[in-house]
């Protein structure tokens, strides 16, 4: 890898936000010697599709819907257990088609079933996460929404942003790094939104960098 440049998958569900500070800093060198050869999204109509074509990155529209229809749960709480291993199997073989260094999930709202984890595993192909929590603090989804709650009622006064290293226990892996967010001063859910996405643009890109020159270029 000394020689080569590093190649990132993104994994991105909406926005995109935190994908374009990936791609500027690529860019611009933040993160050296560095590119992203695909952006895949669950979601036909994310923004960070459009971002990606814009700055000419290779797009897949990767849905689950397909899946469900092939693999129906007609009990009365459908988790669609065998569609979401079959989506994901198919997920890691699109990822592994690129031969990509390193997958980065930004803002990728699903939660990766062990048939994508192994695959990816077997591969010796890292994968990290944004998640809008301190290590060990709030796991899961809408922790945005927790921690507002908490905050409100007097149970909190910070939170914070942190990159880490997807395991198939959610939110669990270990830290890459993580930033507390201070949550004094806002007035609204808006704010603490607002707050923490700032934070996670800059910190996506150093968790990204981080594992570029201390895995991808060691292996």
């Amino acid at each position: 890898m000394d020689c080569e440049r590093a190649r990132l998958t993104i994994l991105v569900s909406g926005s995109g936000t935190n994908l374009q500070a990936i791609i500027d800093a690529c860019k611009s060198n933040t993160i050296p010697d560095t590119e992203i050869v695909r952006v895949i999204s669950d979601r036909r109509d994310a923004y960070g599709l459009k971002r990606a074509e814009t700055a000419h990155i290779p797009t897949k529209y990767h849905g689950i819907l397909p899946y469900k229809k092939r693999f129906p749960d007609t009990s009365p709480s459908p988790k669609f257990k065998e569609a979401r291993e079959a989506y994901d199997l198919e997920l890691a073989s699109l990822v592994l088609q690129d031969a990509p260094d390193l997958v980065v999930c930004a803002g990728f709202m699903r939660i990766l079933t062990p048939s994508f984890l192994i695959a990816l595993q077997s591969a010796k192909l890292p994968i990290i996460n944004l998640h809008p929590a301190l290590h060990g603090d709030l796991v899961g989804a809408n922790c945005i929404d927790m921690a507002w709650k908490e905050f409100e009622a007097g149970k909190r006064k910070k939170t914070g942003v942190m990159i880490h290293y997807v395991i198939a226990e959610v939110d669990m892996g270990a830290p890459i790094c993580q930033a507390e967010v201070d949550m004094e001063g806002c007035k609204s859910l808006g704010d603490l939104q607002e707050r923490i996405h700032g934070v996670e643009h800059g910190l996506t890109v150093e968790g990204a960098r981080r594992v570029v020159e201390e895995v991808v270029r060691k292996e």
